[in-house]
């Protein structure tokens, strides 16, 4: 019978962690083939700087060339819209009738695949694969495959894998910076080439207009917490080597959508290609975030991704926050403002460490989340998880 692996993704751009990936896969399985499918646009988030999809085919044509198994396929760039991996396995199933088909998956949407469109039925035509990144991710991986298992067939492996992003990838060609080990030889030389990533994301209005826009949606309170907030992120970002002019606008348009209703707030979320898990519908006070993050992007036409996911995650945090978003987690919680108990002494962790104040903000919200018998949103257990054993 053959065996068919489906490796779909952005690659945007494929680099060496996907090639590593993919020959463990291939020699784990003993795949017939792996079919490497770029996708046009992803349902559970906005892609960034996005290359053009024949360009990011032929990154991948070039990335996988020296492997005989390994076929890239056009599928999902020829159809419209956003690309739903079901479409993709129905299509699949019917090519192959008789093929075992296996589905590799990062750990990060292996841990939301729940949230998926029909993945019931993903599950019921593939065997869902991940690796873990890292030891500690293991047992999550593990648990989450128990729960999946009762619908389908699911595997975990533990490769060793490359500790590389392409939104990392990205900064770097943006900043000029070299990539060398980080791209197969080919595919660095054709994104040079191109001259894809060069542009810089740009900031469209000065700071005093950023304010005014505040002062007109918010509250006088709020208005005086996000000057604060502003101010306690520009002495983070100093403190600890991040951009101050980013850590300024995300700090003072963090709570934006903070006193619009909350089915304003609702709208702004659903307009977002974020994947919302119901625990988090179920919480209203931490919607402005997400429904702040569409705001200053459609609205004030910010195009920093890294901003925006500041403003995002401010309210739930999130597992893999950069250090803006850490910054900005941080920054509302230590405002000069604060009073709550024990904020003195969050703002002495915070002057020591990000990651300490990570640490322990987040076991101070899980606390106040179980204290009021209410759910945790999936974003804020993966980063609990993953600040409590870093």
């Amino acid at each position: 019978m053959e065996k068919i692996g489906i490796f779909g993704g952005t690659f945007n751009p494929i680099h060496s962690g996907h090639v590593m990936l993919a020959k463990h896969y291939l020699q784990a399985l003993d795949l017939t083939r792996l079919l490497v499918i770029p996708t046009q646009q992803p349902p559970h988030k906005k892609a960034v700087n996005l290359a053009p999809a024949r360009l990011r085919m032929q990154l991948c044509e070039l990335g996988f060339a020296d492997i005989p198994k390994v076929q890239v396929s056009d599928m999902e760039l020829l159809r419209s819209g956003k690309s739903y991996t079901v479409d993709t396995v129905r299509l699949l199933r019917e090519q192959y009738p008789q093929a075992e088909l296996f589905l590799l998956v990062g750990s990060d949407m292996f841990l939301s695949f729940q949230l998926w469109k029909d993945w019931q039925e993903i599950l019921k035509h593939t065997t869902l694969c991940t690796a873990a990144r890292n030891e500690g991710e293991l047992c999550e991986l593990k648990k989450c495959a128990q729960t999946l298992s009762q619908y389908g067939s699911v595997q975990v492996f533990d490769f060793p894998v490359l500790s590389i992003s392409s939104t990392e990838i990205r900064e770097k060609i943006s900043r000029g910076e070299s990539c060398d080990g980080l791209l197969p030889p080919c595919v660095y030389q054709k994104i040079l080439q191109e001259k894809l990533y060069l542009k810089q994301e740009k900031i469209k209005m000065t700071n005093e207009e950023y304010v005014e826009v505040i002062r007109r949606m918010l509250k006088p309170k709020r208005f005086e917490h996000s000057l604060n907030v502003a101010q306690q992120a520009v002495h983070l970002a100093q403190k600890y080597g991040a951009d101050e002019q980013k850590a300024y606008i995300a700090g003072i348009l963090h709570d934006v959508c903070k006193n619009l209703p909350q089915s304003e707030q609702l709208q702004w979320m659903e307009k977002s290609a974020i994947i919302l898990d119901n625990n988090l519908l179920e919480q209203p006070p931490v919607w402005h975030g997400f429904a702040a993050a569409e705001y200053i992007r459609q609205v004030l036409g910010i195009e920093d991704e890294d901003i925006i996911n500041a403003v995002r995650y401010h309210t739930v945090a999130r597992a893999g926050m950069s250090k803006l978003e850490q910054i900005i987690y941080l920054a509302d919680l230590t405002s000069k403002e604060r009073d709550y108990p024990d904020a003195e002494k969050m703002r002495e962790i915070v002057e020591r460490s990000l990651t300490e104040g990570m640490r322990e903000a987040l076991i101070f919200a899980v606390s106040n989340q179980a204290a009021k018998q209410l759910p945790l949103c999936m974003d804020t257990c993966l980063a609990y998880n993953e600040y409590l054993k870093g």
